[in-house]
């Protein structure tokens, strides 16, 4: 791949601190091209919502990735184990297959590494929550969108489409927004959160209700009709092009945030955000950022395991895993890319199964930290405890478990693990009787 020249750019500064990327003198992002990891053809950049054109020609899926010529990577734009820069995603823009001269943003990224201090201590290890809670829409599906959006050509499909169960709909709906993309549509199950439901409303995009296993179906519809989709649509799931990228600044902002964990926790669903931070921290090691990469750890409900039972047989692929619906919704697909198997292996991670009464203690346990995360975030700090027993942790090593998603916006899924408010007469009596400590 050719080497290709950048024009150093300016940036403003906004009152929170946070770095402002105003003006097309910030140039692209990375020269990059989409190789297929099937049948290892080159494609020129793009959206190719339903994988390696060959491949599907074929009838076959085949996953696109990008690469890129490390040479063509100037020292300034590598990550420094604790340099610091970690102001915003778009610090690493060179780093980042961006196609648009100025990226859809909302100052995304920069999210805080924040110690565990009841975890540490209890279990005399450094547990770190990478807190992506601070995003716009408070997960770390920011990151995903504002690069999706951002690639999406301005004289291109204006109309975007995606499934998700909460998250990813209310932030591909926030950053189309921002854009001002439109019209939107979000296929939601009848499981995601009311609170959820009216967050994607908010930001203008069309919330349509439907069976958990139909969206699929219905997004690869409007798709063939000529829709934008912000998630991949083929079976077996193979994820979209830029789709791990994005993540990548995870890995990124973690090495400038400390040094770099043992071990990296992630509740895992499609498997994009685990093979994302994987792949940010393999690029770092080809461009001798740092020298060990972590070992990559997924976490799941018990009711539905895909990637532990493929990790245990020993397969390339991974299969169904049905069950009833767990408590870590945003993570509890039956099934999962192969991609995330990959990272998994290569790192010379592991999975686990958990069972709700431990995700339901983590979620207590962070809360009392201060963090009040979503079920399928806090299983990650539940996931800490199996990976010292296995031997994941150097002595005196630390962990990251990674914080996707915010608590406040999935109250059902935390009301057994947080329990509810008690209502009272407005007496000071009543007020003694409702509380177990002394009030006087």
């Amino acid at each position: 791949m050719n080497p290709v020249g950048r024009r150093p750019g300016r940036t403003g500064r906004l009152s929170s601190g946070k770095k402002r990327y105003d003006g097309p003198c910030r140039g692209r992002g990375t020269e990059h091209e989409l190789v297929c990891q099937s049948c290892g053809t080159a494609h020129e950049p793009g959206g190719y919502p339903t994988g390696c054109p060959d491949c599907r020609a074929d009838g076959r899926a085949g996953r696109l990735e990008v690469e890129y010529d490390p040479a063509t990577i100037p020292a300034s734009a590598i990550p420094e184990v604790g340099g610091g820069r970690t102001e915003a995603m778009w610090d690493y823009r060179e780093l980042l297959p961006l196609l648009a001269d100025t990226p859809v943003t909302l100052e995304e990224g920069g999210t805080p590494a924040v110690r565990a201090t009841r975890q540490s201590d209890r279990l005399g290890v450094d547990v770190i929550v990478k807190n992506e809670t601070t995003n716009p829409t408070w997960s770390y599906k920011d990151r995903l969108n504002a690069l999706l959006v951002s690639n999406r050509p301005a004289d291109g499909e204006r109309r975007i489409a995606t499934s998700s169960t909460g998250n990813h709909g209310a932030s591909t709906a926030a950053y189309a927004a921002r854009a001002d993309r439109g019209p939107v549509i979000v296929l939601v199950p009848h499981e995601t959160e009311a609170a959820l439901r009216r967050q994607i409303r908010a930001h203008g995009a069309g919330t349509l209700v439907t069976e958990y296993d139909a969206r699929g179906a219905l997004l690869a519809e409007l798709v063939d009709r000529g829709w934008y989709p912000t998630v991949n649509v083929t079976e077996p799931y193979i994820g979209l092009p830029y789709s791990y990228e994005a993540y990548k600044t995870i890995a990124f902002e973690l090495v400038e945030q400390a040094e770099v964990p043992n071990v990296v926790l992630m509740g895992i669903g499609a498997g994009d955000g685990l093979y994302g931070v994987w792949k940010g921290f393999r690029e770092l090691a080809a461009l001798d950022a740092i020298d060990d990469p972590p070992k990559m750890v997924a976490v799941q409900s018990e009711e539905r395991t895909p990637v532990v039972e493929a990790l245990e047989s020993g397969t390339d692929r991974v299969g169904e895993s049905e069950g009833p619906q767990p408590i870590t919704l945003s993570a509890g697909g039956t099934t999962a890319g192969d991609h995330a198997l990959r990272a998994i292996r290569e790192s010379g991670g592991s999975a686990y199964g958990l069972e709700r009464a431990a995700i339901e203690a983590s979620i207590r346990e962070t809360a009392r930290d201060g963090l009040l995360l979503e079920p399928s975030s806090a299983i990650t700090a539940a996931g800490v405890e199996p990976a010292l027993e296995d031997g994941l942790v150097d002595e005196g090593g630390s962990v990251v478990c990674v914080g996707t998603g915010a608590g406040v916006k999935w109250p059902d899924h935390t009301e057994s693990a947080v329990g509810t408010a008690v209502e009272i007469e407005p007496t000071m009596d009543a007020l003694r009787a409702a509380v177990d400590v002394s009030i006087d």
